[in-house]
């Protein structure tokens, strides 16, 4: 199987019609063994190397194209709080003031680095980044549309529950209430994922202020947290998921799919294989 085959097939997974921004195929090659991390940087195409794999998939973009064009998946936050009943001009502008850091720290980047030594080293290498946190968010929608109920699951209730997800079990890193109190109602809910990255304060505060009381989130900055902190909205809740557990469901659910395509997998660099 082709890592471009890979690709298509984790596309398919996430309803994708085409390969996202933020994921490429940097070097294309035939594979019947892979390598699967979260983040990959020259040490683990090193340890595939000797691991004796065909290729190597990574989830985080790791250069190039992938890597300079995740701005343009943070549109995404767009398209989710227009959903959600944000008005379009505001739901642009939060979206823009998310945008508009990751695009000027990404051009200062070395953005070619990891995928120069994959081609000095003859590695297939690829990443699957939005089409694996499309099937997590998705993943997430559909857990805690059965967990909660009504006004009556506090969110102490939804972390507990949250905490039986298998990936969740098997983390150092569990699932945390950063903002509110335990005692909280869930209430009004949304999953803030599969944007390139967090939507930060200005896109969390956009979904307090039209009637959201509790959010999911992989991750925040601190920055953001703290001012999101400042505002002191009665209810507001911010559940973070964590990082490497919340990536690794969309993960495995790619990987599953390749191993049923006959394809080994050594899951590592974050990946919770459960």
């Amino acid at each position: 199987m082709r890592l471009s085959e890979i690709m298509a097939l984790a596309n398919g997974l996430a309803g994708c019609s085409e390969t996202p921004s933020d994921s490429q195929v940097y070097v294309d090659g035939e594979v019947r063994r892979v390598f699967v991390g979260i983040d990959v940087d020259v040490s683990e195409l090193l340890l595939a190397r000797d691991l004796g794999v065909d290729g190597v998939i990574a989830h985080h973009p790791i250069g190039s194209r992938a890597r300079l064009g995740l701005p343009e998946v943070i549109e995404r936050h767009e398209a989710q709080m227009r959903v959600a009943g944000v008005p379009e001009p505001l739901a642009h502008e939060m979206m823009l003031a998310r945008q508009r850091p990751v695009a000027h720290g990404l051009h200062t980047t070395n953005y070619d680095r990891v995928v120069d030594a994959a081609r000095q080293l003859k590695m297939p290498v690829m990443n699957i980044h939005l089409a694996a946190d499309i099937i997590g968010r998705r993943f997430f929608i559909e857990f805690v549309n059965r967990v909660v109920d009504g006004e009556t699951t506090t969110v102490g209730g939804l972390i507990t529950e949250l905490k039986t997800i298998p990936e969740m079990e098997a983390s150092l890193v569990q699932p945390e209430l950063w903002l509110g109190s335990s005692d909280n109602p869930v209430g009004r809910w949304v999953v803030q994922m599969a944007a390139g990255t967090n939507g930060g304060a200005p896109v969390f505060r956009t979904y307090y202020e039209h009637g959201y009381d509790t959010i999911l989130a992989m991750h925040v900055d601190e920055r953001d947290l703290r001012e999101l902190e400042q505002l002191q909205r009665p209810g507001a809740n911010l559940v973070i998921t964590g990082h490497m557990p919340s990536d690794s469901i969309g993960m495995n659910r790619v990987i599953s799919a390749l191993e049923q395509q006959g394809v080994e997998v050594i899951a590592g660099s974050g990946v919770i294989r459960v």
